[in-house]
């Protein structure tokens, strides 16, 4: 219990509560600031540095125009890896949170890890999705909404981001481990 309380785990937990908020923030701002970008009249620049990596594979340009109607439609798609990514740093929230009260393996810690395996599960298939139906989008606006094409691509995100998904799962299962050998330890005190 005592490393719980140490100082610098403390900072360690402050710093990764922080970090991931930090991140969510700035995962939320890019995303809406593809949206809002795009489309703004210019082929080149800023707009084709907020294609995604899909779209640049396969030589999808940013279209000059898009209407508010498919501003909102990508904006919704948007929304598929960065609520993904939000319940997972709410995850590491409850977490941090937990470990900062002192509790090591108590129920929250279990959940947490257990939630953010399935964020990052989450994250993985939200990441597939969103790039094909970005794609999608924009290369059906870029050719005049007169046809597109589907880019699906698997990389070493996708497969980092599920490696890690079940660790943390598994994890989730030696906390619970860790949890039942407390509880069986106070109660023989």
């Amino acid at each position: 219990m005592a490393s719980i309380q140490s100082p610098a785990f403390r900072r360690l937990s402050r710093g990764l509560h922080a970090l991931t908020l930090l991140c969510a923030l700035a995962g939320v701002c890019f995303s809406v600031a593809r949206w809002l970008l795009l489309g703004r009249g210019e082929p080149g620049g800023l707009a084709q540095m907020l294609l995604p990596a899909q779209a640049l594979q396969v030589g999808i340009g940013a279209p000059v125009q898009i209407d508010v109607t498919w501003r909102l439609l990508g904006l919704a798609i948007e929304c598929l890896p960065t609520a993904a990514m939000l319940f997972t740093v709410w995850c590491l929230h409850r977490i941090c949170s937990a470990f900062l009260r002192g509790e090591v393996f108590g129920p929250a810690v279990v959940r947490g890890f257990r939630g953010v395996g399935w964020g990052f599960i989450a994250m993985c298939v939200a990441s597939l999705v969103h790039g094909a139906a970005v794609t999608a989008l924009l290369s059906w606006l870029a050719s005049g909404q007169r046809g597109g094409q589907v880019a699906l691509s698997v990389g070493s995100f996708e497969m980092s981001v599920l490696i890690v998904g079940l660790m943390m799962l598994l994890l989730a299962h030696v906390m619970a481990e860790g949890q039942r050998l407390q509880e069986e330890s106070h109660a023989f005190v």
